[in-house]
């Protein structure tokens, strides 16, 4: 017998476990999607708000959140009928068909878009089941239309995000320049291919800020502020 596909496992006991209906938290399952120019502060406004989350009195709502990025991404590479590298999954490569072609070719990968098809699902998955902070992977698309949530997208000057990725990969600037070019044109193709949509474009967002001016514990609060008014009319 082949062994459980560990997705598939945890989509079944994650998306149909039984909830306690006299638990509130069973009823309010509120997730937020963080899309984020490479270099913009995707996982340190995660890291931030996941902080802020502990502050807050409503254990009920704001209470055992979870962030998914790393988390997410062990889950797709441990999947035993997917070859993928975790290394692929992290930069969020997606790369042009014919390019993803040749890679098949030489390096006996899966094709980019099943892989993503399995990216999306669990995605998807995890905002059904709430209280997930989920940085990238086209995340406020996938979920478009579930809620209670606040989708939100980083932006941040060019000196401003190359300065990150100096300090965040040890790189000079030329390279840099180089990593966030390449990243933030995978993104884009990602949402124009699946989605047929600018990931540039603000209003498939609740919310963009530059974290060039915007602090991350200022952009944690408005967001909690949103979750609480949007949990109360769900």
């Amino acid at each position: 017998m082949s062994p459980v596909n560990p997705i598939e496992r945890f989509l079944h006991g994650h998306a149909y476990g039984p909830r306690d209906s006299a638990d509130p938290s069973s009823r309010v399952r509120p997730f937020v999607t963080i899309s984020r120019q490479a270099g913009a502060g995707g996982h340190s406004l995660a890291n931030v708000l996941m902080e802020h989350f502990h502050q807050q009195p409503e254990k009920d709502l704001f209470g055992d959140w979870e962030m998914f990025d790393q988390k997410l991404v062990a889950m797709v590479a441990d999947d035993p009928d997917l070859r993928v590298s975790v290394e692929a999954l992290l930069g969020e490569e997606y790369r042009r068909a014919t390019d993803d072609f040749f890679r098949q070719l030489f390096t006996a990968t899966t094709h980019q878009d099943i892989v993503m098809d399995r990216v999306f699902r669990l995605v998807r998955v995890l905002a059904e089941v709430g209280k997930a902070v989920i940085v990238g992977r086209a995340g406020s698309e996938v979920t478009r239309g579930l809620g209670p949530s606040v989708a939100v997208r980083l932006i941040a000057p060019e000196d401003v995000r190359v300065q990150r990725m100096m300090d965040l990969r040890g790189v000079n600037e030329r390279k840099a320049m180089e990593l966030i070019d390449k990243s933030d044109n995978g993104r884009a193709r990602l949402l124009k291919r699946h989605f047929r949509v600018d990931i540039d474009d603000p209003l498939r967002y609740d919310a963009m800020w530059n974290t060039g001016t915007a602090s991350f514990d200022s952009i944690a609060e408005a967001i909690i502020t949103m979750l609480r008014e949007r949990a109360a009319k769900s």
